[in-house]
């Protein structure tokens, strides 16, 4: 393989993150596509298309994911060398699954050319999204850079209510083929009708408008901490930040939901009940008011930890985080990996994973959605409720991410979420982005990374089914 058949296909998955936030040239992402089925259409082994699978991946996901080495070398306690390292292998295992779908199509492609199929390169948009699926679930699942997370404010974000994520992702790679076939056959009328009625789909899918509005509109307010990373872990810290927290809430006070980040409250809970909690529970219902923050939680019976959010005030309630982060929460394989990576030093990394289904939430006679930080990527973990809730909430704490482009993906796919589910988001973070989200997936306010600030919104919930959450969320499925 020379040097240009391996260099093109890592320049097109260089690029295609530039489709993503907070770039958004959306019309990277089936363009791209159309040239890297084109490289593969041209391979004449399944060694070649592998190897062009995964150029492509070491492009797409060195710079898409590079936002990793950030989060190990600043937070991880371990030098510039190992970040490196582990980054790089990171991005190649990520990158041998595009590898596997190139080997994959090559080999389906001789199959149907075999028994004279006309339409063989048809399986290049089919695999793309198989295997997007499979990343999102193996091993614990990477639900990132989906090419349907960037639906959110396209010309196409109305097949979103339809057909989700995945659907999205396929609606893409079908544009790219047939960009594809029809420069490879200009005369093609056929192709170019098909590709034209696919824009048509795309665009006349977001004049319809699901769900109506449910209840009355809820004043909210997000508080945005802003408490360095470093900073919010050690003891002597921890009664200034609870007072930075407690005094924006009570600024807030025309607020009947306030909200604080992922792990807001630096502490476990039984040890602030008493002197914080329990007290700022009475002034809040007694106010009239709720507040929903994250905490870390410890199971004392059966000495488990828990990534969790709470709810105190006028309402009660008690979250725990569902699908955990390998090594940032959890260590998989811990009795063959704990000398390996014991020199790793993350705080609260020895988290258990919550049950999955757990008891709803409700304020102000509105059922909410709750979800913390990761979970926002899996549906199945946003929608467990619906369509009862007719509101999203997720905190993060996005501080771990550095000064990089992985908050903004990480709120592209909350915008996602809100769009699928015709439902308003609100999404509440330690060091940003902090904003309100409405039922289109579009953020109407937000606050600017790295400042304190709480963001003061009066959304309306909303309920209906979309015909995506109608089937995501059936017996059938």
């Amino acid at each position: 393989m020379n040097r240009l058949h391996w260099g093109l296909p890592l320049l097109y998955g260089a690029l295609l993150p530039l489709a993503f936030a907070p770039f958004e040239q959306v019309w990277l992402a089936p363009l791209l596509l159309a040239l890297l089925f084109h490289r593969w259409s041209r391979c004449r082994s399944w060694r070649s298309a592998a190897l062009t699978g995964f150029a492509f991946g070491l492009g797409f996901f060195g710079v898409g994911v590079s936002w990793v080495y950030i989060s190990i070398r600043q937070f991880g306690g371990v030098g510039d060398g190992l970040s490196l390292l582990v980054t790089v292998l990171f991005v190649a295992g990520l990158s041998l699954f595009i590898a596997l779908q190139g080997g994959v199509s090559y080999s389906l492609r001789g199959v149907l050319l075999r028994y004279r199929f006309g339409g063989r390169e048809s399986v290049f948009p089919l695999l793309w999204v198989l295997f997007e699926w499979l990343r999102s679930h193996l091993l614990g699942g990477f639900p990132w850079l989906l090419l349907g997370h960037t639906a959110p404010g396209s010309p196409y974000q109305g097949v979103a209510p339809w057909v989700g994520t995945y659907g999205v992702s396929l609606f893409l790679a079908w544009i790219g083929l047939l960009l594809m076939v029809l420069v490879r056959e200009r005369t093609n009328r056929v192709v170019l009708i098909a590709l034209l009625s696919l824009l048509f789909v795309g665009w006349g899918s977001g004049q319809y408008e699901w769900g109506e509005p449910s209840g009355e509109p809820l004043a909210v307010a997000l508080v945005q901490g802003n408490i360095a990373q470093r900073d919010k872990w050690r003891p002597e810290n921890l009664a200034s930040i609870l007072t930075r927290y407690r005094e924006a809430t009570e600024a807030a006070a025309s607020a009947r939901l306030v909200i604080w980040p992922e792990t807001a409250i630096p502490s476990f809970r039984q040890s602030l009940d008493t002197h914080f909690l329990s007290p700022l529970s009475l002034q809040l219902a007694a106010e009239g008011r709720s507040l929903l923050s994250g905490i870390p939680l410890v199971d004392e019976r059966e000495l488990l930890y828990r990534n969790g959010l709470i709810l105190i005030g006028e309402e009660s309630g008690e979250y725990h985080k569902r699908h955990l982060v390998p090594l940032g929460e959890y260590l998989p394989l811990r009795e063959w990996l704990k000398s390996l990576l014991g020199f790793v030093d993350i705080p609260l990394s020895d988290f258990s994973a919550g049950v999955p289904k757990q008891p709803l939430m409700v304020v102000a006679n509105h059922p909410l959605s709750t979800t913390i930080c990761y979970e926002v990527a899996y549906p199945d973990l946003a929608f467990t409720h619906y369509p009862e809730v007719d509101l999203l909430v997720t905190i993060s704490n996005d501080g771990w991410f550095g000064d990089s482009i992985a908050p903004h993906q990480h709120l592209q796919i909350a915008r996602m979420r809100a769009l699928e589910s015709a439902r308003p988001m609100l999404r509440a973070t330690n060091t940003g982005i902090t904003a309100v989200i409405d039922a289109r997936g579009r953020v109407v306010r937000e606050l600017p990374q790295s400042e304190f600030g709480v963001l003061e919104a009066v959304v309306q919930p909303r309920r209906g089914v979309t015909p995506y959450l109608s089937w995501l969320t059936s017996d059938f499925f």
